[in-house]
């Protein structure tokens, strides 16, 4: 047998080993989370969990075994090999790089550290007592400045964290953005607190009720022009709102609602039915190489933040959609368009970063990054962390937190051991303006391609650009290939600038 010919044969080989593990992967992640999200019985909790740690155990086994690491051994610097091929060597080998670097003791006793953290979290939430947390958040911490060494870093070992959930991204970076959108946010924010007078009367919640099967109609009116193909998904009502894909043929959408004001369930809809676009927009060619997925949470996000801001708080979104909200909710007939636009791009600062409109939004994640970062590398104790919670809630937001859950504990992250993930929600939110920058340029204006309801020539641009190619490229080359530059934060900047002189003129 040619050399050409074994190589075609182990690849062949190899691909059916890698499908294997999706389809354990996709059980777990998607079949049995989304059963648990929506429609499992609360008794079958303890089974359930059974069934998804046996079945990831079956992962790690077969991505343990003697027979993958030959293949990797075969195909690591290959000269064979294609663009495919690399990019999934190179996705497996950052993704088990971080969990071989730490010894399995010490990850072992960091699993359990988590575990117990985010009870504690729970139960502080439950009392409002920081108190209760604080040696949990001093631990989880010290445990990653441990595994900073480990993994290894550019320049200072925060930047390992950084890199762990976004590859390339620095404290260097992050700072440099931050330096150009801190100030110009916080002006913004005055600037809108002086003008703050403009709503109608008619802008309360009461306007905005729905019945929870409206809001499901509206939910799938409104997904279904977008783009998203309900052939291929479907949307159900669970705890927390998000997309679970299976492959791009099966994309499970899980929202939530509330019958005071369907806006809440609308954006999330728009959220994560954008990245259910995505999911099943990605090239099938992809399935068993681990590529067919998003290449990171930033990117997903992105495209989220795309879909609910960009165009879901758009003039364009509720003029195409206007007659349509209103059979379906009453009360909105005494409505205008332009209060109904105005409403949902107000800038309304609140100390709880999930209430935060586009504007305040950014200004939550700096402040938690700000304060993480001096706590990793030592210069904030973790018990000055709720006073100093408050105080750059105070300068930045111009609100205080009224308790530790409106402050400190409204977050998970830390206690579930997400440290250094705020910061990738920045890359996000940029993206997504300079992918519609982009798009203008080479489509026509957004605001009236929405208006016109032309969902497929916004899709078919994204797709080509970002979608069909899954993980083989990350979130930083992306952008490069889709807007000719690397990450800036002006596109966002004029963006923000544009929408409030739209709203507060």
């Amino acid at each position: 047998m040619s050399k050409t010919s074994i190589y075609s044969k182990k690849l062949t080989e190899f691909r059916q080993l890698i499908k294997k593990i999706e389809y354990l992967k996709s059980a777990v992640n998607s079949f049995m989370y989304w059963d648990k999200l929506t429609y499992m019985p609360k008794s079958g909790i303890e089974y359930r969990s059974q069934m998804m740690s046996f079945f990831a155990d079956e992962q790690y086994r077969l991505l343990a075994s003697p027979e993958f690491r030959e293949y990797m051994d075969y195909f690591l610097d290959n000269k064979k090999n294609d663009l495919v091929t690399n990019a999934m060597l190179k996705r497996i080998v950052r993704s088990s790089g971080f969990i071989n670097k730490v010894p399995e003791e010490e990850y072992q006793r960091y699993i359990e550290l988590i575990a117990r953290s985010e009870q504690i979290w729970q139960q502080a939430r439950d009392e409002n007592n920081f108190d209760l947390l604080k040696p949990y958040i001093e631990e989880v911490f010290s445990t990653f400045r441990r595994f900073a060494e480990y993994w290894g870093y550019e320049n200072v070992p925060y930047d390992a964290m950084l890199g762990y959930y976004e590859e390339g991204l620095t404290v260097e970076k992050v700072d440099a953005l931050i330096c150009e959108l801190k100030p110009f946010l916080i002006e913004l924010l005055a600037y809108t607190r002086e003008k703050d007078v403009f709503f109608d009367v008619k802008a309360s919640n009461e306007y905005y009720m729905m019945s929870k099967d409206n809001q499901e109609k509206l939910w799938e009116l409104v997904l279904s022009k977008i783009g998203f193909d309900f052939d291929a998904g479907r949307i159900d009502i669970g705890a927390h709102p998000m997309p679970l894909a299976i492959s791009p043929d099966d994309v499970r959408i899980v929202n939530t609602y509330k019958e005071s004001d369907f806006r809440a369930g609308l954006f999330n809809a728009l959220h994560s039915g954008g990245k259910g676009i995505y999911q099943q927009s990605i090239s099938k060619d992809l399935l068993g190489s681990f590529l067919c997925d998003v290449p990171s949470s930033a990117t997903e996000e992105c495209i989220g933040r795309f879909y609910e801001n960009i165009i879901g708080r758009s003039k364009g979104f509720w003029n195409f959609f206007f007659d349509g909200i209103k059979e379906l909710s009453p009360e909105m007939k005494s409505l205008n368009k332009e209060s109904l636009f105005k409403n949902v791009n107000r800038a309304n600062p609140s100390s709880v970063r999930l209430e935060a409109d586009q504007l305040t939004f950014l200004l939550h994640i700096i402040i938690r990054y700000e304060l993480e970062k001096e706590i990793f590398n030592g210069s904030l104790k973790v018990e000055d962390i709720e006073a100093a919670w408050s105080q750059k809630t105070m300068e930045y937001l111009c609100v205080e937190p009224e308790s530790a859950n409106e402050g400190i504990l409204q977050d998970i992250h830390w206690a579930a051991g997400y440290v250094g993930y705020f910061p990738t929600y920045i890359v996000s939110e940029l993206t997504s303006a300079q992918l519609a920058t982009s798009l203008e340029k080479e489509c026509g204006v957004l605001d009236e391609l929405v208006e016109a309801g032309n969902f497929n020539l916004i899709n078919q641009w994204l797709t080509e650009k970002v979608y069909q190619w899954g993980a083989i490229y990350n979130i930083d080359e992306l952008t490069r290939k889709a807007t000719g530059e690397p990450l800036s934060s002006h596109y966002y900047m004029d963006y923000l600038r544009k929408k409030i002189s739209e709203v507060y003129r």
